[in-house]
């Protein structure tokens, strides 16, 4: 047994020991505990110095564990898929797309599913961090070691893909679903994948959202959705433009002076569990997703896809297929399929 071993089956058994008492019973130098007590802090055990009395152990890592996931959804009433989990990734979208691509057709012409489509139909990829995380239009996701959830889920509905924003709109749901089951929060939806948290009359981003699509080539179908999501769990030192946007579960308990534990596997755990339940019961979730909203009334600066000068608009609403709703400054009523709008004070 290593020095860092004897340290942590001694802290787990002791209420606070001395870094002296330590030293001692095992023979070797404070600077050795003091080691020993960096490198278990880096593996994510919370451990306490307190002068003159010692360390004290107050919290495990919350390492990510396919079986504690599988456990978790299916205490929920949800049947999960195969549960692939990865310490280190470039993107759980890509590896759901690359064990995918091995997949030439996920159901048969009766609308069954493949053997491989039986293999990744429902399947989640999870991973503690990601090197090439991604957001809408390319965009970098932030996605440093053990600070967050970040993991996709492969569906393949009956007959195929037919709305996917419809998709991101009920993960949007989900993700707020499971956040205000777990931690009692009053999470809020930004058209169309993100989700907020309010940190002291500031709305900050703790989700984002990427549904991505994978065509047969022989029925020309969207056969396959590949919903990614990314959760902000830990409180993480974003950079300064970031920290103005961005936040944390974490950093959203401790403006509310809470000290809930916050487990990323119950997070992945309950929010695939609300998806599944919504994407199996093909349930309308568009009236919640309305009334989460934190854009309806709100004036936006509205930045088109096609390369059409920004403008500025009121949002009245969202539509039926999670289309935005806008009103110009000329009385002009509009409909958005996509683009990007950012909430804006002239």
């Amino acid at each position: 047994m290593t020095t860092k071993e004897k340290i942590l089956e001694t802290l787990l058994k002791s209420d606070t020991v001395s870094g002296e008492m330590l030293s001692q019973r095992f023979n070797v130098s404070r600077t050795a505990v003091w080691k020993a007590i960096s490198s278990l802090r880096e593996e994510g055990y919370k451990i306490d110095a307190t002068t003159n009395r010692g360390y004290r152990l107050k919290q495990f890592p919350d390492k990510l564990d396919a079986t504690q996931i599988r456990a978790e959804i299916e205490s929920c009433g949800v049947k999960a898929g195969e549960i692939f989990v990865f310490p280190e990734i470039d993107s759980t979208n890509n590896e759901a797309k690359r064990q995918a691509a091995h997949v030439s057709s996920f159901r048969d012409e009766h609308g069954a599913l493949t053997e491989g489509g039986k293999k990744l139909h429902r399947a989640l990829f999870v991973s503690g961090m990601q090197t090439a995380g991604r957001g809408r239009l390319g965009r970098e996701f932030v996605s440093p070691k053990n600070a967050g959830a970040y993991f996709s889920l492969v569906y393949a509905p009956e007959n195929g893909v037919k709305n996917p924003a419809l998709l991101t709109a009920s993960a949007a749901v989900a993700v707020c679903r499971a956040l205000d089951s777990l931690f009692d929060t009053n999470s809020k939806i930004k058209w169309v994948n993100d989700v907020l948290l309010d940190f002291g009359g500031v709305e900050k981003k703790v989700t984002g959202i990427l549904t991505e699509g994978i065509a047969n080539f022989e029925s020309g179908k969207v056969e396959v959705a590949v919903v990614g999501i990314g959760i902000n769990v830990r409180e993480v030192d974003f950079d300064k433009n970031l920290s103005k946007i961005a936040g944390s579960v974490e950093e959203f308990l401790s403006k509310k002076e809470r000290s809930l534990s916050v487990s990323r596997n119950s997070v992945i755990a309950k929010t695939i569990a609300e998806l599944l339940k919504i994407y199996d019961s093909k349930e309308n979730v568009i009236e919640e997703y309305k009334n989460r909203s934190c854009l309806i009334g709100k004036t936006v600066r509205v930045n088109p896809l096609s390369g059409d000068e920004p403008f500025f608009a009121l949002v009245d609403g969202i539509g039926n297929e999670a289309e935005l709703l806008v009103c110009t400054k000329n009385g002009e009523r509009r409909t958005l399929l996509s683009g990007e709008v950012s909430l804006h004070e002239e």
